[in-house]
Parts: structure tokens; C-alpha cells; sequence
């Protein structure tokens, strides 16, 4: 199976997840070969001095890691598209309309798709809903509002936030979280290979 990780730069949270599912992947003998991308990347940029201190530390080496800008090859070449955030599952989608099937978020990804369906449909309903008060002049009540900001606060729960500029804690910080939804990744791929 061939997987890629998408964030902005592929300086942070991609090339820790790619990283990380790597040798998770091996301790636990699957058969993933994994890469990342940045939408925004600028080909041949180092990876950020956070992010490899982070690997060192666990003992990867990240001699040759750097930046990779997104493209259509790495699009075909993969079978499962993972991004950090939903704008950046928007992009591929948007840019590359073959890869729709075969993308979503990391947390999409792992955690309860039912659940997460739900959501956005009730997300999708209240938009709808909202924009044809907004067409008709009507206005928008207090309680409306709320639940909105509400349903758009969860979605956005399913973004990896980026330390980009910030501080080695905040670096820990993310790629504790990609750990643990990379373990839940691990997970999910040996029970569809079983």
C-alpha cells in the first residue's frame, strides 16, 4: 500500500507522519511505503529543526528528508491520501479530481466514520439552511449562530494543528498526537489485512 501525507510546507506535520508510520510500519511488518507533500512546498527546503530533533530522538534518521511540493505523479502513485487539515483535503480534491476517493484527513481516517458522516451532513443541512434565510433577507437568530459556530468547532477537530514557528514543546505537542492517530492507523490497516 501506498501512502502520502499532505500538510502545507512538508517541513512539520507531514514528514514527522510519513516518518513515524515508516518505522511503525516495520515494527509491525506491514507493507506501506509511505511519502508526504506540502501544497505549498517549496522543493528541496530542509525539514523544520523541530521536526528533526523530535526524529532524532526517537532514532530516525532524517538525513535526505526535505521538502517535496505536491504533484500529480505522487497523486497517482498513491492508494491512500492522508492530510493534515480539511482545507488541505479540499485542495487535492479540488485540484486533482481523480483523487477524491482516496482522500481525507488523518483523523478522518482513524476515528469513527459514522459518527463523523453525521456530522457532516448536519453540517451540510445548516448551511443550506442558513444561506436561503440569509437569500431571503431573513435573520439569522442567536441559537442559530451558536449551534453553527458549534458544528464548524467540531470539524475543525479534525485538523492536526501546525507548530510552524513555534516552540520544541509545541513540535512534542503535535507529533504526540500524530503518534497516537498513527497507532490507530496501524490498527485499522492490520484489520484490513487480516
Amino acid at each position: 500500500m501506498h501512502i502520502l501525507f499532505i500538510c502545507t510546507g512538508n517541513t512539520c506535520r507531514s514528514p514527522l507522519a510519513e516518518a513515524l508510520l515508516r518505522e511503525k510500519s516495520k515494527h509491525h511488518g506491514l507493507d506501506i511505503e509511505v511519502r508526504s507533500a506540502g501544497v505549498s512546498a517549496l522543493t528541496g527546503a530542509s525539514i523544520s529543526s523541530h521536526s528533526a530533533q523530535i526524529l532524532h530522538d526517537k532514532g530516525i534518521n532524517t538525513q535526505g528528508m526535505n521538502a517535496t511540493s505536491l504533484h500529480e505523479d505522487l497523486v497517482l502513485w498513491a492508494d491512500l491520501i492522508l492530510t493534515m487539515t480539511m482545507t488541505h483535503k479540499g485542495y487535492v480534491i479540488q485540484q486533482y479530481h481523480g483523487a477524491a476517493d482516496k482522500t481525507m484527513t488523518l483523523k478522518e481516517y482513524v476515528e469513527d466514520q459514522s459518527h463523523l458522516a453525521k456530522l457532516r451532513e448536519e453540517h451540510a443541512k445548516m448551511a443550506a439552511e442558513l444561506q436561503s434565510k440569509l437569500a431571503l433577507n431573513k435573520e439569522i437568530s442567536e441559537e442559530e449562530k451558536v449551534k453553527w459556530w458549534e458544528l464548524d468547532a467540531s470539524l475543525a477537530k479534525l485538523d492536526i494543528s501546525d507548530p510552524f514557528g513555534g516552540s520544541l514543546s509545541l513540535y512534542q505537542q503535535t507529533a504526540a498526537e500524530l503518534d497516537r492517530l498513527l497507532d490507530m492507523l496501524i490498527h485499522k490497516l492490520k484489520n484490513q489485512s487480516s
